[in-house]
């Protein structure tokens, strides 16, 4: 018996001090974006679940300073979930980029879930979200209200167009881009620790001395990743760190590939023709409309999750859900980036400068 609905995110992800609650404010935001379709769609009640629950028990299994240390070896399995099993019972579970450990408890208690985060294609007029159910059937609802692939190519053909219509470049032919990434984020994590590129260096190189060209492009919050200093070395011409904009880098003709552990920009630059060197598996695997269900997808879904509708469908497995109303809401370009206020540097190229700077390494 399904009693409320409770949206939840890492728990065990630390903040930027190695405090609980990395994930405490996404979490809120999908909680406060969503509640009152749950609502709408089945009368369910709903609550975010935050570290404010559970604070001072993950204080208590490690310190500030270890804090991202314990939380990358727990990432795929919680050694006592006890304390958290008990809030999800007989709840149906919203959640936001969930963790392998939580997916796991999930199963293994037969708790129903959805799993949602931010689509990592993120240069079309607004962004995605990107979702996944325990439930085969309704995955199959969700692939069905999916947004077609095709409108992914088109929309990377409008921003090649106009990046390379307002701009040239500076950097020769065949440039391979090498991507930085968030060092603590959680794809970072593998094996129980966070990526290090030291290890892999001279397949790094190697990858580098296959182009004649090499800028470095470092995350915009985090400069210092380990792929970058490593690729700094690299044997072929290392033109030096660049800061422009990732999409309009990608429009270039003379950008041939991207080297990246497993950044988006993965997913991202194939759509503008470029090579992907991808050093570790991506985080997840995408869907189309019309797409097969297949474990472990995640279906590519616009604002169609803030509807009634998306949630009847959803719900409807496990709960009573009223009629379907067809509402959408009124076309609004950006509307999730301005809730999010997570523009990722995409009004560089869209809404609100035309970047006219040569790209060149500084």
């Amino acid at each position: 018996m399904i009693e409320g609905a409770v949206v939840v995110g890492d728990l065990l992800r630390p903040d930027g001090s190695g405090r609980p609650g990395g994930t405490d404010r996404p979490t809120l935001w999908l909680w406060n974006a969503i509640k009152r379709q749950v609502y709408l769609a089945s009368g369910l009640p709903s609550e975010a679940l935050t570290t404010v629950a559970f604070a001072g028990w993950i204080e208590a299994l490690r310190a500030p300073a270890s804090a991202d240390a314990y939380w990358a070896g727990v990432h795929d399995r919680l050694p006592d979930p006890g304390r958290i099993v008990e809030r999800l019972r007989r709840r149906f579970c919203i959640g936001y980029e969930m963790p392998p450990w939580l997916v796991r408890l999930l199963d293994e208690e037969g708790v129903p879930y959805i799993d949602l985060r931010l689509h990592p294609v993120r240069f079309l007029d607004d962004l995605l979200f990107a979702a996944r159910a325990s439930v085969p059937e309704t995955q199959a609802a969700l692939l069905g209200m999916a947004v077609w692939e095709s409108e992914v190519f088109a929309t990377a053909g409008l921003r090649e167009a106009m990046c390379r219509f307002i701009s040239e470049a500076r950097v020769p032919d065949n440039t391979l881009l090498v991507a930085g990434q968030r060092r603590f984020d959680s794809t970072q994590i593998v094996d129980g620790g966070f990526f290090d590129a030291m290890p892999l260096a001279a397949e790094i190189h190697a990858i580098c001395a296959r182009y004649p060209a090499v800028v470095l492009k470092p995350h915009p919050l985090d400069r210092h990743h380990s792929l970058l200093e490593v690729a700094a070395a690299a044997p072929t011409r290392v033109i030096g760190v660049i800061h422009d904009n990732v999409y309009r880098m990608l429009s270039l003709p003379q950008i041939a590939a991207v080297l990246t552990v497993n950044s988006g920009l993965a997913h991202e630059a194939a759509y503008f023709g470029k090579h992907v060197h991808a050093l570790a598996p991506l985080p997840i695997r995408l869907a189309w409309r019309g797409a097969a269900v297949e474990a472990g997808v995640h279906a590519s879904l616009d604002d169609v999750v803030l509807t009634p509708d998306f949630w009847r469908a959803v719900l409807s497995p496990h709960v009573a859900v009223t009629p379907v109303d067809g509402m959408r809401l009124r076309p609004k370009p950006n509307r999730l980036r301005i809730a999010l206020d997570s523009f990722w540097n995409y009004q560089e190229i869209d809404t609100d400068r035309i970047p006219r700077a040569a790209a060149t390494a500084g």
